[in-house]
């Protein structure tokens, strides 16, 4: 009389033993956690559907529990740092964020934004807020203005990155714009115009946080490919006074600002018009092209996909601390006529 008792199915040690790994390993296979070679996974899941092994459901959801309620210290969760107010609405700003958040789903985190006080005013509050909810990885974004943020946390306790130079401190890994290039490319296309004196108009704010890399080019087109060398302005205050004697001593026939305002500032204070006979360009052309205007997209989005990607990178290999020596990705950007 053959038993009507069912065959009984293989169990997790069973899979194991048969696969010559540990329970731990085929649980983390068939439930596709962990970093686990790709190879060994597909041999773990066809050895496990051979064998007809399926898991236990009450075992599964109480493993499920267990895991969130043990979850590792903000391992879903990336946190972005700015000195911006929460209202700004800046495109650059935005469009890291953006790309950052992006790249941030795509590796399995969510992304949030928390806004610190350049004078520290809040940094207590940011501190415990971070180390309670347990976070682990940071990025420093771009701020309204040159900060020095290395007193808000024990960043020993931290994986960070930096996508902006207006972070001076911490020292962290950075992801940026290639200043100096997108410059340099920016000179050499409105030479191609034949535009020959070529003037850059800059913040000594804006200057700072660029790491003088638009000066640098522009100062070493002038000196080596340029048809007439004209020396960059570097406003320190109110500086119509200065940028109209400049304009009037150099008379440039095209004139480098950071950005749309600026340009639009720039052309109201010299009394000349956009789309007229001297150009206008900027470093950071967010969006489309503008009449009259030529710039480089610095493609903040990729910039901040980038920063997201290095930081998860570093979470996952428990990178913590500030670097020995910091290295620093640049990123081209694209030329927009």
């Amino acid at each position: 009389m053959k038993s009507t008792n069912p065959t009984p199915h293989p169990t997790l040690r069973q899979v194991a033993d048969a696969a010559g790994v540990s329970q731990m390993t085929v649980s983390r296979a068939l439930g596709g956690r962990g970093r686990i070679a790709e190879a060994t996974r597909e041999r773990i899941v066809a050895i496990a559907e051979r064998q007809g092994y399926r898991p236990d459901p009450e075992v599964a959801k109480l493993m499920h529990h267990l895991r969130v309620r043990k979850r590792r210290r903000f391992q879903s969760v990336m946190v972005g740092l700015t000195t911006r107010r929460p209202d700004d609405q800046e495109g650059y700003f935005r469009a890291l964020v953006a790309g950052a958040e992006a790249q941030a789903a795509g590796r399995g985190y969510g992304f949030e934004v928390v806004h610190v006080s350049p004078a520290g005013k809040n940094w207590a509050v940011v501190r415990r807020t971070l180390q309670g909810r347990g976070v682990e990885g940071v990025l420093l974004l771009p701020s309204q203005a040159p900060v020095d943020l290395s007193g808000v946390l024990d960043w020993g306790d931290f994986s960070v990155v930096s996508a902006s130079a207006s972070a001076t401190g911490p020292v962290a890994h950075r992801v940026m714009p290639h200043h100096f290039a997108n410059a340099l490319w920016l000179c050499r296309n409105l030479a191609r115009e034949g535009r020959r004196r070529i003037g850059l108009v800059i913040s000594a704010d804006h200057d700072l946080r660029s790491e003088h890399g638009f000066t640098a080019a522009v100062r070493w087109h002038g000196a080596n490919e340029a048809a007439q060398a004209v020396p960059p302005l570097v406003v320190r205050a109110a500086g119509n006074a200065a940028l109209r004697r400049w304009f009037a001593r150099e008379r440039p026939d095209a004139i480098i600002t950071n950005e749309l305002s600026a340009a639009r500032d720039c052309a109201r204070t010299v009394g000349r018009k956009i789309g007229g006979p001297v150009r206008f360009a900027v470093t950071s052309l967010i969006g489309e092209a503008q009449a009259g205007i030529a710039g480089i997209d610095e493609r903040p989005g990729a910039i901040g996909g980038a920063a997201a990607e290095m930081l998860a990178g570093m979470i996952e290999r428990r990178v913590r601390g500030r670097p020995e020596s910091p290295t620093a990705t640049l990123l081209n950007g694209r030329w927009v006529p």
